[in-house]
């Protein structure tokens, strides 16, 4: 399920991502790099500039003393095209200038801990992951909205697809020789894609059809498994498509966004869903209370739940919410309704979250024992105790 391949893009070994703060200021902007118009930052990933200032003539036929104007501090784990293409229309229609600090949602919840510590906001905005990443943070959780959904997704290298080597159609198949230490893997703890697809290969390991359950002794061992053979655990997207790219990987599990945006800029990858178990969740926004530039933070989440923004969603191949807008895409990509049908149990697994987290770092660590074996292990010495007394 290959998607076409765009003329004029640069070979898969010319294609560098980076991770850049993108603030507004002219400090900023020298860091950025040379070249780069003052308040305009330029965006890595080879993506469009961002106007973190209203465009000279944007939006000429409306009248500029109507426009909000201001400052906004936007707060996002959203991949870079995304952020490029909502920031740019916001702002050239509203001319609000737009400061955008980028990190995974584990580094954004921790920031804005910090900030909430001191008493002190600082974002405005937060863009991205589900609710649960910022349950710690006052008064921001309760107030986040479902903008986009996440689905998760294998990003296949070219070298896979054009090999005799078979390209996985589920998680089992991540197991096999010749993927041995060629999956690269976010790490749940810090990324909301990573845990997508923990939930989601937990839940396919343990039949949850057949009345397994997420997090079982078989699932957790299915992991254990794919770790031992030398999986790439890779902080966030940004590092697993980096892998991919770097030819240290085969297969990179990442959002379905990511994976699309990566094979349409390249035209050298393929994207791929998992047929038995997809992880699904909503990604929200939300205004952070007692933020500096409420006005500001309440037209942008409103901007990205309206129907303008909802397609800027769409076009850069993410999922919208709403219902009257169209995912981008051909006949390969899945149609909402088949997504919505998925195996994962997501309400189960995040009452489990803690849990499984903690399990997830014993695996990783090397000192993961399955219940049962520690049950056994249990029973041993308490049969050694009594024959001793």
């Amino acid at each position: 399920m290959s998607l076409p391949k765009p003329s004029g893009l640069p070979r898969l070994s010319e294609v560098k991502l980076t991770r850049r703060t993108l603030v507004a200021g002219g400090a900023a902007l020298a860091v950025a790099g040379a070249g780069v118009a003052v308040g305009v930052t330029h965006c890595s990933r080879g993506a469009a500039d961002v106007p973190v200032e209203p465009s000279a003539g944007a939006e000429g036929s409306e009248d500029s003393a109507a426009k909000l104007g201001g400052k906004l501090s936007l707060y996002t784990s959203c991949p870079e095209e995304l952020v490029n293409n909502t920031v740019a229309r916001f702002s050239q229609g509203t001319g609000v200038t737009v400061a955008v600090v980028r990190g995974s949602e584990a580094e954004l919840a921790g920031q804005l801990a910090d900030g909430d510590a001191l008493g002190k906001p600082v974002a405005d905005v937060v863009w991205g992951g589900e609710a649960l990443w910022y349950a710690g943070v006052e008064g921001l959780s309760t107030g986040l909205e479902p903008v986009q959904r996440e689905v998760g997704a294998f990003a296949l290298a070219e070298g896979l697809v054009t090999s005799k080597k078979e390209a996985p159609a589920a998680y089992a198949d991540l197991l096999v020789a010749s993927l041995a230490g060629r999956v690269a893997l976010c790490n749940p703890a810090s990324c909301e894609v990573g845990w997508l697809h923990l939930v989601a290969m937990l839940s396919e390991a343990a039949g949850v059809s057949a009345g397994g359950a997420p997090g079982d002794d078989v699932s957790w061992a299915f992991v254990q498994e794919l770790l031992a053979a030398g999986a790439v655990i890779c902080a966030d997207e940004d590092a697993a498509l980096q892998a991919l790219l770097d030819g240290n990987a085969d297969v990179a599990l990442v959002s379905e966004q990511c994976a699309r945006q990566l094979a349409r800029r390249t035209g050298q990858t393929t994207v791929t869903w998992p047929e038995s178990a997809m992880g699904v969740v909503d990604a929200c926004a939300g205004a952070v209370e007692g933020c500096l530039n409420e006005r500001q933070a309440t037209a942008f989440v409103e901007f990205l739940g309206g129907r303008d923004g909802q397609q800027i969603v769409a076009d850069a191949l993410a999922r919208p919410i709403a219902d009257d807008v169209q995912v981008a895409g051909g006949d390969d990509v899945p149609a909402n309704d088949d997504v919505e049908v998925v195996a994962t149990d997501a309400d189960a697994a995040a009452k489990q979250r803690e849990e499984i987290l903690a399990t997830w770092a014993q695996v990783l660590a090397g000192e993961w024992t399955p219940a049962a074996a520690e049950e056994d292990a249990a029973e041993d010495e308490g049969e050694a105790g009594e024959a001793k007394a």
